[in-house]
């Protein structure tokens, strides 16, 4: 299909959330010309849009940092990149600081622990995203000079000797060019490849497919962290965890507590809470014990939800909400590719097995600046970018009248029955399988809508190599979670790489 340049750009920034927002910010305050491109409207796509605006960071105190470290650790079950967590709490306190500078309604207090404080908490009032992700574009568009395209879906990467030169993009059924000196990719995740999830419908994993088909390995896809906070029924909302602590609880088909005998009840690890619902038949939210004053101020969506649904139950269950792995992150946020950046959920080390809660707006405001300063540094250095030819031809399936629906909700169900919560070798050996007959099935598609298709592909890639690392992987170890293998296993302390075709498996000592 041709492919038409259509612009240059020194620092091109993939994304619509904050991580991709706060790296344009910062490169072109570095001085360099940014475009940020976005697969809906930046400031009203992806993960951002829709968190609950927490952010937790550690205390400036070192030894409250440094038990901040241990938990974190503890949380990510000893795989976590100790530089970047370190690089995290180190910076943490001073760059969610640093975001009054864009006008966000952040309010800032102390959570305290026997007297000490144990973390800080930053978030808005209500805990809506929109709240964070709104006014950062407006900053964008009033106080930078980065020029905005939204409706823009990335495609590839384009290369050369070992070297990004900027991407391929689709809008309106058509091929675009866009050269860069230097790309930033903060795409999100990949939650939409599940049947349950709290993901917009655009985090279908496009970063992490480009990164493979350029070449680059994928680290700790097995773990995909499953959001245990989230009603469903009669009314969708997520449940802030602090909640817990002031009466709520969860109470299954049996009308029993079934988290009573865990230390932290309902507000144990992601993970641990997961699976305990996950083997319930039904589990409810039971708030006859939370103060109407504090539902009103601290959880307005649940305290108007009580009142328009008086005496029904609110059932809640986990659902797929963010992808531990990706891309591996350094501490300069740099790549195997020169010139090729990342930041936020595509990226990949931080987190480690599962992440802690509240971290991951915290991890946009470290790595997002980070990412856009070592982007427009590069940036700098470079030649001009600009192209002999205007256009060129980039492989694409014949156009036709089919739909490609049929394959990717196949695929989102195949992944919720098969790779989802708790896994077994037969189980995930199948879905290897249902992964390789739909990707030649999505091949053989004539396509009515061709970026459904490039969707498509990049969620096939995704799957396959959450698949291929859970098949690997014979323990189990935070979110990820083997029926065959239940116990942690001291010799898979270490990280799985996937390139989409074959693994790997790296000890913590041979780092």
């Amino acid at each position: 299909m041709e492919t038409k340049k259509l612009c240059c750009a020194d620092v091109l920034v993939v994304g619509g959330g904050l991580a991709a927002m706060y790296a344009a910010v910062h490169a072109a305050k570095a001085g360099q010309k940014v475009v940020l491109l976005s697969k809906k409207k930046a400031g009203l796509s992806g993960a951002s849009l829709v968190s609950m605006s927490v952010h937790r960071f550690a205390p400036h105190a070192q030894t409250h940092r440094d038990e901040y470290i241990r938990n974190f650790m503890a949380s990510g079950k000893g795989i976590n990149d100790p530089g970047l967590l370190r690089k995290l709490v180190m910076e943490g306190a001073r760059q969610v600081e640093a975001l009054r500078e864009y006008g966000l309604p952040l309010h800032f207090k102390t959570m305290d622990f026997k007297g000490e404080p144990e973390a800080y908490l930053a978030c808005c009032a209500p805990k809506s995203g929109r709240l964070l992700t709104c006014p950062m574009r407006h900053y964008i568009e009033t106080k930078t000079g980065v020029a905005i395209m939204d409706g823009y879906m990335a495609v590839d990467l384009t290369l050369q000797d070992g070297q990004v030169k900027g991407l391929i993009a689709e809008k309106d059924q058509l091929l675009y060019a866009i050269e860069a000196k230097a790309v930033v990719l903060a795409t999100g995740g990949a939650g939409y490849i599940y049947e349950s999830t709290s993901n917009t419908s655009d985090l279908t994993g496009d970063g992490y497919a480009m990164a493979v088909r350029a070449g680059l390995e994928l680290r700790d896809m097995e773990f995909v962290q499953f959001y245990p906070y989230r009603v469903y029924t009669p009314v969708q909302f997520d449940i802030f965890p602090d909640i817990f602590a002031y009466g709520a609880r969860f109470l299954n088909e049996k009308g029993e507590r079934f988290m009573e005998a865990y230390p932290k009840k309902e507000q144990e690890n992601r993970d641990v809470l997961a699976r305990c619902m996950f083997r319930q038949a039904e589990v409810a939210l039971d708030l006859s014990g939370c103060d109407p004053v504090y539902l009103e101020k601290e959880c307005p969506n649940i305290f108007e939800a009580c009142h328009k649904f008086r005496g029904r139950r609110f059932l809640a269950r986990p659902v797929a909400h963010f992808m531990m792995g990706g891309i591996p992150l350094k501490a300069d946020c740099a790549t195997g590719i020169r010139g090729l950046y990342c930041c936020g959920e595509v990226s990949g080390g931080l987190h480690g097995a599962n992440r802690m809660a509240g971290s991951a707006l915290t991890e946009t405001s470290v790595f997002g600046p980070a990412a856009g300063i070592r982007a427009a540094e590069f940036a700098a250095g470079c030649k001009a970018v600009g192209a002999a030819r205007d256009t060129f031809d980039y492989d694409v399936p014949e156009p036709g009248r089919e739909d490609v629906t049929e394959v990717r909700q196949a695929l989102r169900k195949m992944m919720w029955s098969s790779v989802s919560l708790m896994r077994t070798e037969s189980a995930l050996g199948e879905a290897c399988r249902e992964i390789e007959r739909l990707e030649q099935r999505l091949l053989q598609t004539r396509p009515a809508d061709l970026r459904r298709w490039f969707e498509c592909r990049n969620m096939l890639v995704t799957a396959k190599c959450v698949a291929d690392s859970a098949m690997l992987r014979n323990e189990s170890r935070g979110a990820h979670a083997r029926e065959d293998y239940p116990a942690e296993d001291p010799a898979w302390t270490g990280s799985i790489y996937s390139n989409g075709k074959s693994l790997r498996f790296v000890r913590e000592e041979d780092r």
